[in-house]
């Protein structure tokens, strides 16, 4: 009977584990999402892929709105798609793919160290179709591989004090390893997950030979010795920006202490209810304090407010629940891994909403995947609790199955969003998940590339031409690697041989952009690619500044600007190569 129960569970987890992995790789080239940031480090992997691993930066992106560089193991992750499966952004993305598929079962095992085999399998499921877990596993950005390592990190250390497990040394050094990973990802992660780890450590105090903390160590150093090294050559010019990062991350408004504290705990409230329902829509209410002396609190709740408020306080009533659950748990457990599973898991929880209070009102989507799998295990506890206060199976069973089929539904609308994106101009509402103000593929993106290839092939012209910020890069990306020469398309110098675009979303107001070249261009012709939209143009007798341009021959500029740090290749620490060539201001690089 045991046997047969064995069988079952693996049947049952393996069909979870393949829906997964159906709905992260599915159409995983052409849908992926391929913008500003992931075009910016896609060069940086190609560049090492195919002139060598030299190439290679010693400091990762800069976290949003400061200098501060973060380690370059995203980079790596970046580098090695490239390299073993191809120099395309689906390829370079796949690191972040095979990640997010093994942070499966990695949250199984994890989830099995507190609940039975049924809930952790329907955690599982409910993890698996996620619509905020789906998207954040289909294309290439450094905060991606967050809850593999959180979790990896948190699987790690309950094994290394777990008194029973016989291989604890082994995982102390896996736990090193996603410590020194992990934290390079995000600022976020930087902050929160040694101070996680340390308090807990300091709680249980694991009894480890001396080798196991001194090769820990020597692991943790080693994954950080390209940014130490970096910071050697520039006087810790690094060290510097993150002391400065420390005391300015915070947001710049006029709100108290309680007002972000408030804040804070709703909009994770928020954040975990999106995460286990894929419901973008849930609202709540707004709370000031310190309004004046007669009214100490000042609730606000707009039209969009009340209508989606029953799913916000549903939300919030979730979210306090796990909490409450958590402390409960404590009082059923004096000790053990079930107590060191709810120990770990408050710790990772009140480091995290305490980090983030000083910028609540300022928090990305992104944030949350420092949190995610808490997400999963308060719906366990939810779930746990109604099997002990129902004595009936069937209301956690129902729970589970109205998750997975509300995510499955969001999932499908999703796609089908993408699909339509190279075809109509798909109307989306506010996208809480990815901040997209309109679905862009890159097949839509590589169909656009080719239109304007065409002209080149036809007469043999650079291409000039403009986009939005976050589509520009990509496409600058896109046309190199085809080996056409581009370059931006200026309203004050024009080339009369030359192929000129400007490229725009459909649904945006491009009067007043294409206005600013109606001097210099008529349009000649407009072609929509569902929603983004292509203005050929061709340049007025009048306008025309030169014949062509002339090319010069790039040559490696090693030098950077003076509010930039110099960020260091492998090559030019060995001396036997060339530095990279990159723009010295990388506009809108985040976390």
């Amino acid at each position: 009977m045991r046997k047969f129960k064995n069988k079952k569970t693996i049947l049952i987890v393996g069909t979870i584990l393949l829906v997964g992995i159906f709905l992260r790789s599915y159409n995983f080239s052409d849908w992926i999402h391929f913008e500003l940031d992931q075009a910016r480090d896609a060069k940086i992997a190609v560049k090492a892929a195919e002139d060598g691993i030299g190439n290679l930066p010693l400091q990762g992106p800069r976290a949003a709105g400061s200098f501060l560089r973060l380690g370059p193991a995203f980079y790596y992750i970046e580098y090695l798609g490239a390299k073993f499966f191809s120099a395309t952004p689906a390829g370079i993305a796949s690191g972040v793919l095979i990640l997010s598929i093994l942070t499966l079962p990695l949250f199984y095992f994890f989830a099995r160290r507190y609940f039975n085999t049924r809930i952790s399998m329907g955690l599982l499921a409910v993890f698996s179709v996620s619509l905020f877990m789906v998207m954040y596993s289909r294309f290439a950005w450094n905060p991606n591989p967050i809850p593999f390592f959180m979790l990896l990190a948190a699987y790690s250390l309950l094994r290394v004090v777990d008194e029973g497990e016989k291989r604890r040394n082994f995982w102390m050094l896996v736990f090193a390893l996603a410590l020194g990973i992990g934290t390079q990802l995000h600022f976020l992660v930087f902050i929160i997950l040694p101070i996680v780890s340390a308090i807990f450590l300091v709680i249980k105090r694991p009894r480890l030979k001396i080798w196991t903390w001194a090769a820990s160590l020597l692991l943790l150093l080693s994954c950080y010795s390209p940014i130490i090294l970096n910071d050697m050559k520039t006087g810790g010019e690094n060290a510097q920006e993150f002391f400065a990062a420390v005391t300015k991350k915070s947001d710049k408004s006029d709100h108290s202490f309680v007002e972000k504290a408030i804040r804070v705990y709703t909009e994770h409230s928020l954040g975990h209810f999106l995460i286990v329902s894929g419901q973008e829509q849930a609202e709540f209410v707004k709370i000031e304090t310190n309004v004046s002396l007669s009214s100490p609190l000042d609730i606000k709740c707009d039209y969009g407010c009340r209508k989606n408020l029953p799913l916000g306080a549903i939300a919030v009533l979730f979210f306090t629940a796990g909490i409450l659950l958590v402390g409960r748990g404590f009082f059923g457990h004096k000790k053990g891994g079930k107590r060191d599973f709810l120990i770990i898991s408050a710790i990772w929880l009140i480091i995290s909403l305490g980090i983030m209070i000083p910028f609540s009102y300022d928090i990305a989507p992104r944030f949350y995947l420092v949190t995610a799998p808490l997400a999963f295990v308060f719906l366990g506890l939810v779930m746990e609790f109604s099997d002990k206060f129902f004595r009936r199976r069937w209301v956690s069973t129902a729970l589970v199955i109205v998750l997975v089929g509300a995510n499955l539904i969001a999932v499908q609308k999703r796609f089908a969003e993408m699909k339509s994106a190279p075809l109509e101009n798909v109307q989306i509402a506010p996208d809480r998940i990815l901040k997209e103000r309109t679905r862009v593929t890159l097949e839509q993106q590589e169909m656009i590339v080719d239109y304007m290839e065409k002209f080149y092939r036809e007469n043999g012209y650079p291409l000039y031409f403009y986009s939005e910020s976050f589509y520009r890069r990509a496409f600058v990306f896109l046309v190199d690697r085809r080996g056409i020469r581009q370059e931006v398309l200026w309203k004050d110098t024009v080339y009369k041989n030359g192929n000129h675009f400007l490229i725009y979303r459909t649904s945006a107001n491009t009067e007043d952009r294409l206005g600013k070249y109606a001097e210099s261009f008529d349009i000649a012709e407009e072609k929509q690619f569902g929603t983004l939209t292509v203005f050929r143009l061709a340049p007025k007798s009048e306008a025309i500044t030169a014949e062509s341009q002339v090319f010069e021959v790039e040559k490696p500029n090693c030098s950077t600007s003076s509010n930039v740090q110099k960020r260091y290749t492998w090559n030019e620490i060995f001396k036997t190569g060339e530095c990279f060539i990159e723009d010295e201001i990388e506009e809108g690089e985040e976390e």
